[in-house]
């Protein structure tokens, strides 16, 4: 395919090819495992129960995922593959989303595939987009909705349509899982270094209350509507959130694949969402983030912040803050039962970092060998990522002190 010459038409036809290149490893095989997988035991039975007019399971989290979810159970049944159809849609959606939200950031076309490449070959990404849970989405609106932000905020104009769309992802980002606050608060001080005082003329904060109140506070609250509908009152939903929160804040539970949050970039305890021996034959999916992107993402965040302060570089900061807001805030959240898959909603940043950093490299030898170790290891784990059948001679074979070849530390298992 020849691509067209640079401009808005050279990076739409690249993002379908991202499009295209995520929907290959998202789409095929959905109904394998033919069983509720991890939480899939509470979000797809939480969709199937919101289409039957029944109290939800899962009402620790907002609705919006689960609505989502319920819309591929409702056009084909209760069925594997289609409690996590629109899992895999958001999953595919998000492959251009991040490449054109890339291209705003990054300095050059370059830089944003590189970056967008290094996404698509994250272990947690792929596998987060085959299972009906929240994650998937969250990511897909919290980008789209940084794409928004800074298609509005750059130009001399705040746009308007721009901020609407903002806003109306940052609601579903909202209504989705709590953590997207994070990338609301973010965002709005990216909105605000851009726009300085300008955010104050009647206009731009207009548009600001718009995209950063209206707008979520009512998709939020729209995402309660199937809820109400089960016989309860717009005044019972401000108690649900303060049982929502304390829900989260006084859990104590514990869990095998619990692991504390300064452990995710290390990779110290990946969680296993199935694993299943049948014969000589295993199956399994763990939610692994692709060692060399997520051991790299720390010191490249540094990187990042350090040479962007030093060479005041916005887009540098831009990634490496970004990284920070997403991640570390779980250091001070209450809630103790963590897993490291959580680390995605930050990732996309760190693959920001990553793509400016290999980009400054030009085509020198490091670069070529760094890009094809992650694709090498993307494909060496893809077994465990989408539960491909494997025999257990292979997986059991010891390669010395108890290292396998897919389990290399005693927490990967």
């Amino acid at each position: 395919m020849a691509l067209p010459p640079p401009g808005p038409r050279r990076d739409l036809a690249i993002a379908l090819l991202f499009t295209l290149a995520a929907a290959v490893f998202r789409l095929p095989r959905l109904g394998v495992p033919g069983e509720e997988v991890f939480d899939e035991v509470y979000h797809a039975k939480t969709a199937l129960q919101y289409l039957n007019g029944e109290s939800p399971t899962e009402w620790v989290h907002p609705p919006t995922a689960k609505l989502l979810i319920a819309v591929g159970v409702w056009l084909f049944g209760y069925v594997p593959w289609a409690w996590r159809l629109i899992p895999a849609l958001a999953g595919v959606a998000l492959a251009p989303v991040f490449y054109l939200f890339a291209r705003r950031v990054l300095v050059t076309e370059r830089a944003a595939v590189l970056a967008t490449v290094l996404l698509l070959c994250d272990g947690v990404y792929l596998v987060q987009s085959r299972i009906a849970m929240t994650n998937i989405f969250a990511v897909l609106f919290q980008v789209s909705s940084a794409l928004f932000i800074l298609r509005a905020a750059l130009r001399p104009r705040l746009s308007a349509p721009d901020m609407a769309a903002a806003g109306l992802f940052l609601g579903l980002a909202l209504s989705t899982r709590w953590t997207s606050l994070w990338a609301a608060g973010f965002l709005g001080l990216v909105l605000l270094a851009v726009r300085r005082l300008r955010i104050i003329k009647p206009r731009e904060l207009t548009l600001t209350v718009l995209a950063f109140l209206v707008l979520p506070v009512g998709i939020y609250v729209l995402s309660y509507v199937p809820w109400m509908r089960q016989g309860h009152e717009l005044k019972e939903l401000l108690p649900l959130q303060k049982a929502i929160w304390r829900y989260h804040a006084d859990l104590r539970a514990t869990h095998p694949y619990f692991s504390r949050w300064y452990t995710w970039p290390l990779l110290y305890r990946p969680t296993w969402y199935y694993f299943k021996q049948t014969g000589e034959t295993i199956r399994g999916i763990v939610a692994l983030g692709n060692p060399a992107l997520w051991w790299a993402s720390v010191p490249v965040t540094v990187w990042a912040l350090v040479t962007g302060t030093k060479e005041k570089d916005a887009r540098r900061l831009f990634s490496g803050l970004g990284f920070c807001a997403m991640y570390l805030p779980w250091g001070i959240s209450p809630r103790t039962l963590n897993y490291s898959h959580y680390l995605f909603e930050a990732i996309p940043y760190a693959c920001l970092s990553l793509g400016a950093l290999l980009d400054r490299g030009g085509d020198g030898k490091w670069v070529r060998v760094y890009v094809a170790l992650v694709v090498v290891l993307f494909f060496f784990f893809l077994p465990f990522l989408i539960a491909l059948p494997i025999p257990a001679r292979w997986y059991f074979h010891d390669l010395g002190g108890g290292v396998r070849p897919w389990t290399w530390f005693p927490k990967w298992v």
